[in-house]
This record gives C-alpha cells, sequence and structure tokens, in this order.
C-alpha cells in the first residue's frame, strides 16, 4: 500500500513588513480601460479505491523566535495554533489532510510517524505528538483501552483500527503535531516528512 507523505513547512523571521496606505498610495494606478490580469490556481484531488492521497501539508505559519525555546502545536481537530513560551507565530496553522477510499464500515488500520525533525539553515528543530484527529469520515474501532487510546499513534507496531462511515467510501485524515522551537533558531525554511501507512481490511 502506498505511503502518503507530506512536508511541513515553518518560516522563521525575525521581523515583520507592513505596508500601510502610505505603501499603497505610492504604488502606480493602470490607466483607465487598461486590462489587469492575474491568474488562481484550480486544484483537484482525485482519489482511488484502496488508496490514500495527500490533500494539503502540515503548515506551522511564520514564527518569531526568542532567547527562549518554545512550541507551537496545530490542533489536530479545528487546525488552530497552540503556543508556548515566549516565541511568536504570526502566520496560518494548518493541519495536514490525506484522502483515502474504501467501502462504508470497512475497517483500516493507520499508523504515523511517532516523531521526526525538520532541518534548515539552523539546528533542527523536533516535531513530534504527531496525531490523527478525529472526524465524521471514520470512526475507532480499535480497544479503547490499546496502546494510542485511538488517536491513530502507532506504538510498539500496533497499527489503530479504525471504520469508514461514508456512503461513498472516501474519507480525510486530519493530522496535528507539536514543533519546538529552539533558542534563537536561525531565521529560514525547515522541512520535515511524515509517513501515515494505511492498511485496508
Amino acid at each position: 500500500m502506498p505511503d502518503g507523505r507530506l512536508r511541513a513547512v515553518i518560516r522563521a523571521a525575525c521581523a515583520l513588513l507592513t505596508v500601510g496606505a502610505a505603501g499603497l498610495a505610492a504604488l502606480p494606478v493602470a490607466a483607465k480601460n487598461t486590462p489587469v490580469s492575474r491568474t488562481a490556481t484550480a486544484r483537484a484531488t482525485v482519489v482511488a479505491p484502496l488508496t490514500v492521497v495527500k490533500v494539503q501539508d502540515l503548515k506551522f505559519g511564520r514564527i518569531v523566535p526568542r532567547p527562549q525555546a518554545g512550541t507551537v502545536t496545530v490542533d489536530e481537530v479545528t487546525g488552530a495554533c497552540i503556543v508556548t513560551g515566549p516565541i511568536l507565530e504570526v502566520g496560518t496553522c494548518q493541519y495536514a489532510q490525506f484522502a483515502g477510499m474504501g467501502t462504508k464500515s470497512m475497517n483500516a488500520r493507520i499508523s504515523l510517524t511517532n516523531a521526526t525533525s525538520l532541518t534548515g539553515p539552523g539546528t533542527a528543530m523536533v516535531l513530534d505528538q504527531i496525531r490523527l484527529g478525529t472526524n465524521s469520515t471514520i470512526t475507532f474501532a480499535g480497544n479503547g483501552n490499546a496502546n494510542g487510546k485511538g488517536v491513530g499513534l502507532t506504538k510498539g507496531g500496533n497499527a489503530e483500527k479504525y471504520s469508514i462511515t461514508t456512503n461513498s467510501g472516501i474519507y480525510l485524515l486530519n493530522i496535528g503535531g507539536r514543533l519546538t522551537v529552539n533558542a534563537n533558531q536561525a531565521p529560514g525554511v525547515y522541512n520535515g516528512t511524515i509517513t501515515i501507512s494505511v492498511q485496508y481490511q
């Protein structure tokens, strides 16, 4: 079964630039009757039976480091940012999302990377507490007292079991995690990879 892969990207910035009204007034104005054109991206996700595909990446927004370490957690259910410590998070967080397709009531065992590192121009940052969020397209079907307690984590090599609830068989997997930002983290883009594995049953 192919694994879905995602890339978590953060941007660490030491300064933010705000364009005020005065800056906007200095911009050139198009002459009357001059066409102005822009482009937009069109995107579609196609899901095939018994596969899993990435829909969106895990993002921690733009982070301003401080002399002390802190964390940014992306909630696996809401996608909200939760910040601890003195660091600032000024962008928009986003949970990772994958889509798969089976049939209604089919079981699937889901495994996630427990932890990984985001590497870039400075010291690597640890991404841990990687969790699968609940949603209406899947329900936990395993033993509630088992390792992982239904959050989708693989502990000791035992994948958690879920059941597909949709009539179409198409389901979503939303994934969040906690990023530890080191003290005086060097500015730049940091990348890491999380692996998700789905075994249909």
